[in-house]
């Protein structure tokens, strides 16, 4: 089935970023291998391109991580979320443990 909203140009602007850093490295990539085949290569365009390519990343990470702040949005994995689907998680019946199993309880009268 087809979901417009997991879809990976649905959010644009993260979209767009991830792009500048993509073509930073890129960049980068371009300029060393310039770099390592052509010995005589001029150096000032191999340098200004590493640097553009490091600017391109850093500008692409940094936008990226203002606009979705991935370091405010921590997940609690002990605590279910409702799907939406009806299938939410109902308490565990007594007399049971974590994970739904019979728990046995000893007799500790001393009576056999």
């Amino acid at each position: 089935m087809y979901n417009d909203k997991n879809f990976k140009t649905a959010h644009p602007l993260t979209f767009g970023l991830s792009m500048v850093a993509g073509l930073g490295v890129i960049l980068m990539i371009t300029a060393l291998a310039v770099g390592v085949i052509q010995p005589d290569a001029n150096t000032y365009v191999i340098g200004m391109l590493l640097v553009g390519g490091l600017a391109s990343f850093v500008v692409g990470v940094g936008g990226w991580l203002a606009v979705t702040r991935p370091f405010t949005h921590f997940d609690d994995i002990t605590k279910p979320i409702d799907d939406g689907h009806g299938h939410a998680h109902e308490a565990l019946p007594a007399g049971t443990d974590d994970h739904g199993h019979p728990v046995t309880v000893a007799d500790e009268s001393g009576h056999h």
